[in-house]
């Protein structure tokens, strides 16, 4: 399947682990201390950490830039 094929399937929540998805990767032993250091300077776990540059990416509100903001869900 190539990255077209992939791309045109509609996205489907994957198997959840309470409320979250598990995620296996593979990073380079360097982006790993980078990202693990930067985590705990943010005081966040790896995951937390990684959530947080995904909604970054997203423009959403995130524990990186709106530490305590993030925290507290906004009204619709």
């Amino acid at each position: 399947m190539g990255k077209d094929e992939t791309m045109s399937q509609p996205y489907a929540t994957p198997k959840l682990d309470g409320q979250r998805v598990a995620l296996r990767g593979r990073v380079l032993p360097d982006q790993h201390a980078r990202a693990s250091t930067q985590a705990a300077r943010h005081g966040l776990s790896l995951s937390e950490y990684l959530g947080a540059l995904i909604d970054r990416d997203s423009g959403l509100p995130n524990k990186l830039d709106q530490p305590q903001e993030a925290l507290i869900p906004r009204a619709s």
